[in-house]
């Protein structure tokens, strides 16, 4: 963890749980951390908020938060959902804008799992519907998976992260928790280093359970 020297003695209450992110995302993904080694950065003035770089993640500063600060409000998900890129995203690879929810959604719903197995299905289902609050205030709505955008930079919104997130967690109530992590471990397997549109996500499924899922990923990812 890479912090200012003034910061140090509060670092590990920040990132502290990220060897434990580290052991749950490679059980509960069914791949292993692919990557030698993971860094954390914490930058000022960065224009990102956050961005997870192949082994190393860099942060603005207000990720940061000392022991007093961390009373009100820690920023957890914003750790878990850039280290969840390592598997979705780096690992497994959007191969357009177009289909940026494989890399967004998954990471947003990587938070969901995250605390709901660290603090429980009550607190990670308040989470879950502040996503669907962003979502809806999200005007116009749009498809998840769309082709006509100005700039890439429009992709990057409630529908990429918080409606994708809100999806997968329908499809995972769909198929059950079985089918949906056995799909999501094939998924990452039989695309590894590769670049992905959302119909390798729906054979994965489909493969996984024996089903034609056409009919949901139409309806939920490809209408608005």
């Amino acid at each position: 963890y890479y912090v200012e020297p003034k910061d140090s003695a509060d670092a590990m209450l920040v990132f502290g749980k990220t060897k434990k992110m580290l052991s749950f995302y490679s059980e509960t993904f069914g791949v292993k951390y692919p990557w030698e080694k993971y860094a954390q950065v914490m930058v000022r003035d960065y224009v990102s908020g956050a961005m997870e770089n192949t082994s190393a993640t860099v942060y603005g500063k207000f990720v940061f938060r000392n022991k007093q600060q961390l009373i009100d409000r820690n920023h957890e998900d914003i750790i878990a959902h850039e280290l969840s890129h390592h598997w979705f995203g780096d690992y497994v690879t959007c191969e357009s804008w177009s289909n940026l929810m494989l890399n967004e959604g998954f990471a947003s719903y990587a938070e969901y799992l995250w605390m709901e197995h660290e603090y429980g299905k009550t607190l990670a289902d308040k989470h879950l519907y502040q996503d669907l609050q962003a979502y809806l205030s999200d005007h116009p709505w749009k498809e998840v998976i769309r082709f006509k955008y100005e700039d890439k930079e429009d992709m990057f919104d409630d529908h990429s992260y918080e409606k994708g997130c809100l999806i997968l967690h329908q499809l995972r109530n769909t198929v059950g928790d079985d089918a949906f992590f056995a799909s999501i471990k094939l998924y990452l397997e039989k695309n590894a280093f590769k670049s992905v549109e959302i119909h390798n996500l729906r054979l994965a499924f489909e493969e996984t359970t024996g089903e034609d899922l056409n009919w949901f990923f139409n309806q939920w990812f490809f209408k608005k």
